[in-house]
């Protein structure tokens, strides 16, 4: 548990607008604290004597408490310039003292308003994140808050508030996911992979991003808009249809039909492949079983099928009807299959 004497450190920084991406989530963590508005008063009082916290931060309270304290400064000038007048060093001397009590000031005011911002911030909704994570053989079913439903493939992750904005619903995804959107035309939904936003109103639809390969978005119904974010500018990549599908790699949108049962269906376990190569097929079922294919021919593992497959049966029998349309042989040790 980090000491007082780190936490009020933390707050320094945030206050100095010093605080690094991960300082950052541990000042709203902190915030949540009971003692945190007596540690960030602490703070605030260090560098200054004489100034009560300002409880009211409206603009014209803080305006009139700012207006008092120069009258009075001005005051204490004048005296201290009157018996001094004749001695430059003196009233040097107090315009930097003068100079010096103002900064603080402004100091203070500005962290008030910094810590009473914060405290107006919803705090629990910035920083209660979650995260699905799948490991290869391992699926899963989502609800999020707004009722959508996500069915999250092996070797994947989806990250997501427990409390949607107000204005958009937007979540993360790193690898493969279904998505059943419920439908809210003030809120849009958006799903982050990499520089890529996906973006729909309330639909069905199936997203492939794995890391260094291409991305593949295919809708089931509704109607979805793909864009890049990764230029100075957004770039429209396709706005799809139930039945059309979008390929984005290295710069280039490819847009294609595809079968909307298809689609739906991956959730369920059935994986279509048309005209895909071997390597392509087992690099899928290395996922969904969380095993690996060894080939032994590399010419064998760029010849291309096209098979339908229902993963939710055991990895062996999977293998028998691959192998009986692929032609070839096979043995399995422990979880590698070495393709003959």
């Amino acid at each position: 548990m980090q000491s007082d004497h780190t936490k009020k450190d933390l707050i320094r920084k945030y206050i100095h607008q010093d605080c690094n991406p991960a300082e950052l989530e541990e000042m709203k963590k902190l915030m949540l604290l009971p003692d945190a508005q007596q540690l960030f008063d602490d703070v605030l009082s260090e560098n200054w004597d004489g100034l009560e916290p300002v409880q009211n931060t409206d603009t014209p309270e803080l305006n009139k408490k700012l207006s008092i304290f120069y009258e009075r400064l001005a005051t204490e000038e004048k005296e201290t310039l009157q018996q001094e007048e004749n001695h430059q060093i003196g009233r040097t001397t107090v315009k930097k003292g003068y100079l010096k009590y103002a900064a603080v000031f402004a100091f203070a005011v500005l962290s008030t308003l910094i810590y009473w911002q914060f405290k107006k911030t919803p705090v629990q909704e910035l920083i209660a994140m979650r995260e699905q994570v799948n490991a290869k053989g391992q699926r899963s079913k989502i609800i999020l808050p707004d009722s959508s439903e996500v069915f999250l493939g092996a070797g994947s992750k989806l990250s997501f508030p427990e409390k949607f904005k107000t204005d958009s619903r937007e979540v993360t995804l790193e690898g493969e996911a279904f998505f059943q959107v419920t439908k809210n035309p003030r809120r849009p939904f958006i799903i982050h992979t990499s520089s890529v936003q996906t973006r729909v109103l309330g639909t069905s639809f199936k997203i492939q991003a794995f890391k260094g390969r291409p991305l593949l978005v295919s809708v089931a119904t509704g109607k979805v808009r793909v864009d890049d974010y990764a230029g100075s500018r957004p770039t429209s990549l396709a706005v799809l249809t139930p039945g059309q599908q979008v390929t984005y790699f290295r710069g280039a949108a490819v847009l294609a039909m595809t079968d909307i049962d298809d689609v739906k269906s991956w959730k369920d376990g059935r994986l279509v492949f048309h005209k895909r190569r071997l390597n392509e097929i087992t690099a899928e079922l290395e996922r969904w079983y969380n095993v690996k294919f060894v080939y032994q021919q590399p010419s064998k593992a760029k010849e291309e099928i096209s098979i339908v497959l229902q993963a939710d049966v055991p990895l062996s029998k999977i293998i028998k009807v691959l192998s009986a349309t692929a032609h070839f042989n096979y043995k399995i040790i422990n979880k590698q299959i070495t393709i003959n």
